[in-house]
């Protein structure tokens, strides 16, 4: 049987709201341990994800005029729980992306549900 993201995919996701400044999602990151915030909108649906590169561009401005929707790379690149793992995989090798949004499958909806992360993928070939 082949793998679905669903198999490997982090539940959840680190999220912010798009009207947040760049100094709160910072905080967010650094308090989480993290170099990635997925951007959401007031439904909780993705508007794209901000990695701590991005908010390297914004060094020696002022963190607390920009927004989130300021800076985030928009949301192109994602895929469903019930995508299979292959194609997931062929579509990071392809656009060089280290992880993946995975969103709701439900037409219209895009919430976030997880993201997959190269590091699992890998994780994951070690043991078979």
């Amino acid at each position: 049987m082949e793998k679905k993201v669903m198999n490997l995919m982090r539940k959840g996701a680190l999220t912010c709201g798009e009207n947040m400044t760049i100094r709160e999602v910072a905080q967010i990151m650094v308090v989480n341990g993290t170099r990635y915030c997925v951007v959401t909108n007031g439904n909780h649906q993705v508007r794209g994800i901000i990695s701590a590169r991005s908010i390297l561009r914004a060094f020696g401005k002022d963190l607390d005029q920009i927004k989130a929707k300021d800076i985030l790379l928009p949301y192109t690149i994602a895929v469903t729980p019930n995508s299979m793992l292959k194609d997931a995989v062929d579509l990071m090798s392809r656009k060089k992306i280290e992880h993946v949004i995975v969103v709701s499958d439900q037409p219209g909806n895009k919430a976030v549900f997880g993201l997959l992360h190269i590091e699992d993928i890998v994780t994951d070939m070690a043991k078979d």
